[in-house]
């Protein structure tokens, strides 16, 4: 069987590396942290205590880091969902469906020629069998008979001496 061509480089769907979108959120969490130590009420005091804006930051680039992961993900199925030959994937799973149920009917007419020369070969055995018996019975009469013969000629021969 031949193998599935590689669809055109339009169908393609490039991602961006995972570890690309992990890299961005610590740079953005890193900027977010530097910004957030500098935020100042109009009297010059710090908006946020360092540990909260930290905490608070750093929480923020993770949820971000987390979502960019999540979103290329979802991109990455859309793609898969997204039909690009002019079809949608409803009409690709009925045409797959069809196609089971045709390897269904094969294999079920393959199962049951299967077990037809299962029993044919059982027939043919006992067959075989009741033929080997019969031969013996003829076999045996033969014996019988080639005795009987055997006698009818002594008994001749000595007659005749």
């Amino acid at each position: 069987m031949q193998a599935l061509a590689e669809p055109p480089s339009r169908h393609r769907h490039r991602t961006i590396p995972s570890w690309v979108i992990v890299a961005v959120g610590v740079v953005a969490t890193g900027a977010a942290l530097i910004w957030a130590s500098g935020l100042r009420d109009e009297t010059g005091e710090a908006l946020l205590d360092e540990p909260t804006a930290k905490v608070l930051v750093a929480l923020l680039g993770a949820a971000a880091t987390i979502l960019g992961l999540v979103l290329q993900r979802a991109g990455e199925i859309r793609h898969q969902v997204k039909n690009s030959h002019g079809t949608n994937l409803r009409d690709d799973i009925d045409k797959l469906d069809a196609r089971i149920r045709s390897v269904e009917e094969t294999a079920g007419h393959a199962v049951r020629a299967a077990r037809k020369a299962s029993d044919d070969t059982v027939q043919l055995r006992e067959d075989v069998q009741a033929g080997r018996l019969e031969t013996g019975e003829v076999r045996a009469d033969v014996r019988g008979l080639r005795r009987d013969i055997g006698r009818l000629t002594d008994a001749i021969n000595n007659k005749e001496k």
